[in-house]
């Protein structure tokens, strides 16, 4: 089966008016969803002296209700990142001591669905000029993405190669792959094949990495799996 490959090519120019107008949609909506949030847990409080068996109907149904609002904060949250381009703060990053960083952390999700995360660093410069916090957000959105995708008994491995003009981490697994009608919106605002899923994880590491003044691509072949590479220069300068 031949290998398709997705590339994030230049967004159209972005216009501060809109962003203003996004991020104040997002804080309208925002405010009302915390006011929600307290008051269903000061309602359950109250029912917890009314009603004592936790295991009552009326329970199921504020934990369903509380786990919609936590949805909905998640998806207000990832639509104020990328409604807002990135504020770089540049630093000399230590590459392999972050990407080691991000696999202890996201590395009890994987093995809690039987997924085998490790890092391979195979060459490539030992520190970038980068904004820490924000390049670790960009590889933990490829490597979610790539989660969710990869089956238990499957695996993750995040890469690094490169040379002293520039640096390549890649982010591969060997879950299920992407069509050829889905590979070309993979880096498409709000898509999404998953359920309960925002579509703005790539679309916000794509800008991430655009602000270091680099690319991210994607290679994928239908039923085994993708590979997701993060290219940036040594000695990137925030756009």
């Amino acid at each position: 089966m031949s290998e398709k490959v997705a590339g994030a090519g230049p967004e159209p120019e972005s216009h501060s008016v809109a962003e203003s107008i996004a991020a104040g949609i997002a804080h309208e909506v925002r405010n009302p969803l915390n006011a929600l949030q307290i008051n269903l847990g000061i309602l359950e409080q109250e029912l917890s002296g009314i009603v004592p068996d936790r295991s009552s109907h009326v329970f199921e149904v504020m934990a369903k209700i509380a786990r919609e609002l936590r949805s909905l904060d998640d998806f207000v949250t990832e639509f104020l990142r990328f409604a807002r381009p990135p504020r770089l703060s540049l630093e000399t990053v230590a590459v392999r001591s972050l990407l080691a960083d991000l696999t202890t952390f996201i590395g009890p999700e994987c093995n809690r669905k039987g997924v085998a995360l490790s890092l391979v660093v195979e060459g490539g410069p030992e520190t970038v000029v980068a904004d820490g916090f924000q390049l670790k957000h960009a590889v933990l959105n490829l490597v979610l993405n790539a989660l969710q995708a990869t089956p238990a008994g499957g695996t993750i491995v995040i890469g690094v190669r490169g040379d002293a003009h520039g640096l390549a981490i890649e982010v591969r697994d060997t879950g299920e792959g992407m069509t050829g009608e889905v590979l070309p919106r993979a880096f498409d605002a709000f898509f999404t094949t998953r359920e309960g899923g925002t579509g703005l994880g790539l679309p916000i590491t794509r800008r991430i990495v655009e602000a270091h003044g680099g690319s991210v691509a994607i290679r994928s072949r239908e039923g085994e799996g993708s590979v997701a590479t993060v290219s940036l220069p040594v000695g990137t300068r925030a756009r």
